[in-house]
C-alpha cells in the first residue's frame, strides 16, 4: 500500500495529489478494474495471448527498422569507398 509523509506546510491537496500519483505508479486502479468483474480463464488467456503478440510483433518491426538502418548505413560506406577509389586512380 502506498503512503505518502505529509510535511507541515503542505496542504491536504498536496498529500492527495501525491498519495494520488503513488497509487497510480504501484497499479492499484488498474489492478481494482480487472478484478472487478470475474474473468473466464479462456478470456484471460485469450487476452494474455493477444498482449504477447503484440509484444513480439512491435520487437519484429524494432528489430526490422534496426537492421534496415545498418543497411542503409553499410551501402552508402560501399559507395563512398567505390568513389574514393575512383579518384584515386
Amino acid at each position: 500500500m502506498p503512503y505518502v509523509n505529509v510535511k507541515e506546510c503542505d496542504s491536504f491537496d498536496v498529500a492527495l495529489r501525491r498519495f494520488k500519483r503513488a497509487c497510480e505508479k504501484a497499479g492499484i486502479p488498474t489492478k481494482l478494474r480487472q478484478m472487478e468483474f470475474y474473468e473466464k480463464p479462456t478470456s484471460k488467456r485469450k487476452r494474455k495471448r493477444a498482449a504477447a503478440v503484440k509484444r513480439f510483433q512491435k520487437k519484429l518491426a524494432k528489430e526490422r527498422e534496426l537492421y534496415q538502418r545498418n543497411a542503409r548505413r553499410v551501402k552508402q560506406k560501399e559507395v563512398r569507398r567505390e568513389y574514393s577509389r575512383e579518384e584515386q586512380v
